[in-house]
């Protein structure tokens, strides 16, 4: 292995260090600059939510006089957009803060790896794969929370990891916890997960730190389920529609390729140039049995339409960029029949349903390469799109072969991996049954480039080079 000692003697070195450091600086900005005018599928709904709350409404429908209250969305992430716009309504301003939080989220990653390991081998590893899956840098020049949340948990694991148990660990994880539950509401389970472990393997520390931590975190959820009771007679900590919508699309969507769904969120999947779960020919026929489907939906909550929904709905099909939202009955109804379809047609169907949820947890990791574009001549297209595949997909293999290798040699590495791996593993598990999108991965994909570098580091270390020990 004489050949990898030059490369191992320069990652070793500090200059090496500043070079990456500044590189990820400078093709951050580079892809802000290039994205900040891109306009995201979520772009508008989360601007007009800062508009109703400047109007005093939680609703991106704020503009109609008879409008329904917010059905769709947890507020955290319109609620970041409303406090920047105190400072800048500019478009730009949120964009410019978002890129401050990415550049936060890896000196922070970079301070985590240094508990970790001391010198500069693994945060130049580090450094490399984050350029190599450039994708993860592209996010903060788009209106979507991916960016925010992953600043929220990089700085969540760097206290878990490295402050003492204490009332200030206690408290700002709590409030941390709750924060980013309002972004991204999928985290809900990781805190009363948190709080079962301190309870079973450490429970010789002051129990009340756990149950303060449970409880304050639980009050955070409250002001948002008491906002859902007033408005909608529902006491929910989530909002009345998604789950049950991101399922049974979840289903459809791998079915309907390169067909834009026009009963719901406009969901489309495109043909991909590798994995393909549906030949071709039969999407015209899973098309006309999805929409069948959903006019039977209809017809079933049609009941529930009101004089006030009929007359709204003419005017919120004015708007095409915007989400259709309908009374609280008629959603709630409609949010239960998509959830109970979803789950009649994935046990119906086993035989696709494995294959595609197996394909889903490890797709969640790479950029996709559609056939479109696949065969595009334009090189503009083609050629960013197929480097992000690339570096992305290649990321996954080495991970998947590392983490193999380790599991099996060196499962000491894997447990001092635990709190990283958990958060990865998660955020994958938690998104097999949606409709697969890669950026539901973002805010752990900094984690999860760290225990590659960490896992590639110490498999090809000599043996008495043993890792740090982490307690968790």
């Amino acid at each position: 292995m004489q050949f990898l000692q030059k490369p191992v003697y320069i990652l070793q070195q500090r200059n090496t260090y500043f070079f990456f450091s500044a590189l990820v600086v400078l093709v951050s900005l580079l892809l802000w600059a290039m994205n900040r005018n891109v306009e995201s599928g979520d772009h508008y709904t989360y601007l007009f939510y800062l508009k109703g709350f400047e109007a005093g409404r939680y609703s991106y429908w704020y503009f109609l006089e008879d409008y329904i209250p917010d059905t769709f969305r947890n507020p955290g992430y319109p609620l970041f957009l409303y406090l920047l716009s105190f400072i800048s309504p500019s478009v730009h301003f949120i964009q410019f803060v978002q890129w401050v939080l990415l550049m936060g989220a890896v000196i922070i990653m970079l301070k985590i790896i240094e508990l970790y390991q001391q010198g500069y081998l693994i945060k130049n590893l580090f450094l490399i794969f984050v350029l190599l899956n450039f994708v993860t840098l592209s996010y903060s020049a788009y209106v979507f929370p991916e960016n925010l949340v992953l600043f929220v948990i990089t700085l969540i694991v760097f206290v878990e990891i490295k402050w003492e148990s204490g009332w200030k660990k206690t408290i700002l994880l709590a409030f941390l916890y709750g924060f980013c539950f309002q972004v991204r509401p999928v985290i809900l389970f990781i805190p009363f997960i948190r709080f079962a472990y301190y309870l079973y393997f450490r429970s010789k520390e002051k129990p009340l730190f756990n149950i303060a931590f449970i409880v304050l975190f639980a009050a955070t959820l409250l002001p948002y389920a008491f906002w859902n009771k007033k408005h909608h007679d529902q006491f929910k900590i989530t909002p009345l529609e998604g789950g049950g919508g991101v399922m049974y699309l979840g289903y459809w969507s791998p079915k309907m390729l390169n067909v834009v769904e026009d009963r719901y969120w406009r969901n489309v999947m495109y043909e991909d140039a590798l994995f393909n779960f549906v030949d071709m020919k039969d999407v015209p026929h899973h098309v006309k049995l999805f929409n069948n489907e959903w006019d039977s939906i209809e017809r079933i909550c049609s009941k529930y339409m009101t004089a006030k929904d009929t007359a709204i709905l003419l005017e919120m099909k004015k708007h095409p960029h915007l989400f259709v939202t309908y009374n609280t009955t008629y959603t709630l109804e409609r949010e239960k029949l998509l959830k109970e379809l979803a789950v009649r047609h994935y046990l119906s169907d086993l035989k696709y349903t494995v294959s595609l949820k197996t394909y889903t947890f490890f797709r969640l990791w790479y950029t996709g390469l559609t056939a479109k574009q696949f065969m595009s001549e334009r090189m503009s297209v083609f050629i960013p799109q197929l480097l992000a595949f690339l570096t992305t997909f290649t990321t996954l293999l080495l991970f998947i072969g590392y983490f193999l290798y380790a599991l099996f040699r060196r499962r000491d590495l894997l447990l001092n991996m635990m709190i990283p791996l958990f958060w990865c593993a998660y955020f994958a598990a938690i998104h097999v049954p949606f409709a697969i999108q890669s950026r539901y991965t973002i805010p752990v994909r900094f984690l999860y480039l760290f225990v590659l570098a960490y896992l590639m580091y110490h498999v090809h270390s000599k043996k008495e080079q043993q890792p740090t020990a982490i307690q968790h």
